[in-house]
């Protein structure tokens, strides 16, 4: 075997080597931030269950509700609300993004 037949291997190898590195690493990266993602999430719904408690404490006898209905309702729009305008906002990005790969491909799959 040549000089140059073992170098293209050993840079062959090398090479897959990175591939699985950088594999890993990105793997572990969306691990972490799927965790992130649910830890916001968490938080997020935590938050609005409090803030919904305190309308419910200040609206339930100025609105003639029970507690626990303003409360529910309070928090689901606190909660729901916002949300709503972020899954809508990233479904638009979502589409633009892969409105701009297309364009840049030149191919359609759908």
């Amino acid at each position: 075997m040549s000089r140059r037949s073992r170098a293209v291997r050993r840079r062959h190898e090398n090479d897959a080597e990175a591939v699985r590195i950088a594999k890993e690493v990105t793997s572990r990266a969306l691990k972490r931030l799927d965790v992130l993602e649910w830890v916001m999430l968490l938080g997020a719904a935590t938050l609005s269950a409090v803030a919904g408690a305190l309308v419910g404490v200040l609206a339930a006898h100025v609105l003639g509700f029970s507690f626990r209905v303003t409360w529910v309702v309070a928090s689901l729009l606190i909660f729901g609300v916002p949300g709503w305008f972020a899954m809508r906002r990233a479904k638009r990005e979502d589409a633009a993004f892969r409105e701009r790969i297309l364009k840049q491909s030149g191919r359609s799959d759908g």
